[in-house]
Order: structure tokens, then C-alpha cells, then sequence
């Protein structure tokens, strides 16, 4: 009979993702995920696999933060359009706060992988289809609520947007001003909104 494992599991995916975010799949090695978890090798290795695994359920995990974060802000308000509007502007303003300029693990993680880790970019396809699945309810509350024309196509709107959150957070990585994010934020809620 095995033992049950010592650790918190979401605590080290946690830890994991962080070192994924800041450092990226390529450049993260298997002793500075060591260092970031507390776990030996050799419990990394039985939890996980590989450091690949190890990267797709901290993948999983950011997803999970990101769907959280829209459940969270539609508890406080019960417009879609207002949580989209609260979700751009929380981005930009993680965006302006010095140390958050690592843009988004999922994008970075595409950008790095996609061309020649096969495994780890149908992963990747897999989130981002998740991610507009989410953004796509969204959209669909904010048209049954009047705030977009019904008869627009909820998923192409979707796919804009995710698009622009996306485009938003490779952005942050140039230290971009209040200005310039606001003036974004505005062109994309214009756009969903149009008549």
C-alpha cells in the first residue's frame, strides 16, 4: 500500500505555475522547480511524470485562476458587461503594477511551444477553447441583458475579445501607460457594444 502524499498538491502546481509564468517552459528546469516546491525530484517525477506534466496541470491550474476570477466578478455585478468592462480593466491595472509584466503563462507558453512541442500546444488549443467558452457566456449574458445586439455572433465576439485580452496582456510586457490601456478598453467595449 502506498503512502499518501506529504503535500499540498495545488500549493505546488501553484508554485509551479509561478516558475512556468516568470521563466517560461523553456528556460524552467527541473532544480528550479525542485527549489519553488519544497519536492524532491524524485516526488515531482511520481506526482507528475515529467516536467511537461508537471507544466499542463500548472496550465490547468491558470485556467481555473482565470475562470474563478469571472465567477468572482459576477458575484459582485450582475451585468456581463460590466464584469467584462472589470475583468479589462483588472488586467491593465495588473499590467501598470511593477513586477506584473510577465503577460499571460497560456499566450507566453503558445508563442514559446506551439511550432515544435506538438503535446503541449493540443493543450494549449484545449485551454484556449475553454477560455472562449467562458468569455462566450459572457457575451451571451451581456446580449439576453440588452447590452449587445442579440443578433451578433456571441462566439465570433468572443473570439475578439479573448483576441484583445490576450493582445492586452502580450502588451504589458512593454510597460505600456494608464492612457494608452484605458484608451483600449474603451475601443474594445465600443466595438462589443456597437449598433
Amino acid at each position: 500500500m502506498s503512502r499518501a502524499p506529504e503535500y499540498n498538491r495545488d500549493e505546488v502546481i501553484h508554485k509551479a505555475m509561478q516558475v512556468f509564468w516568470a521563466r517560461g517552459y523553456g528556460r524552467t528546469s527541473v532544480t528550479d522547480l525542485v527549489t519553488a516546491t519544497g519536492l524532491k525530484p524524485g516526488s515531482l517525477y511520481a506526482a507528475f511524470g515529467n516536467k511537461q506534466g508537471l507544466f499542463v496541470a500548472a496550465l490547468e491550474h491558470y485556467g481555473k485562476r482565470f475562470k474563478k476570477r469571472i465567477q468572482q466578478l459576477a458575484e459582485t455585478d450582475r451585468s456581463a458587461l460590466g464584469v467584462i468592462r472589470t475583468l479589462l480593466i483588472t488586467i491593465a491595472d495588473e499590467a501598470l503594477q511593477t513586477g506584473h509584466q510577465r503577460g499571460c503563462l497560456a499566450v507566453n507558453s503558445l508563442l514559446e511551444l506551439a511550432s515544435h512541442e506538438p503535446d503541449i500546444a493540443r493543450h494549449l488549443e484545449a485551454h484556449n477553447e475553454e477560455m472562449l467558452q467562458v468569455i462566450t457566456r459572457l457575451v451571451e449574458q451581456a446580449q439576453a441583458q440588452g447590452d449587445i445586439r442579440a443578433e451578433r455572433n456571441a462566439r465570433a465576439l468572443s473570439a475578439f475579445l479573448l483576441n484583445n485580452i490576450w493582445g492586452m496582456q502580450v502588451m504589458c510586457k512593454s510597460r505600456p501607460n494608464r492612457a494608452a490601456m484605458a484608451a483600449i478598453i474603451d475601443g474594445i467595449l465600443v466595438s462589443l457594444t456597437a449598433t
